[in-house]
């Protein structure tokens, strides 16, 4: 994939990724962050590869990852049961 960055309305693209999720995905979409988050911790495993994860975490949620994993020890076993 050929992405010129400079080409990139970032505005636009943070307004796509929120609307892709609102729209009636936000079930479905759990389950699909579920799927890819256990898919790049199996992948991204060297330090500097997990650095880009933590990054992509920050850019996307304004939290780092271990930030998110001491707000999930939070959430009860009833917010996430099927």
């Amino acid at each position: 994939m050929n992405i010129e960055k400079k080409e990139i309305n970032y505005d636009k693209l943070a307004v796509a990724i929120i609307e892709a999720y609102d729209s009636d995905r936000m079930e479905s979409g759990r389950k699909e962050l579920v799927r890819g988050m256990r898919y790049v911790f199996e992948k991204y495993q060297k330090e500097e590869e997990l650095q880009v994860v933590d990054d992509m975490l920050i850019a996307f949620t304004g939290y780092k990852l271990d930030t998110l994993l001491n707000m999930a020890e939070q959430i009860s076993d009833d917010a996430v049961a099927d």
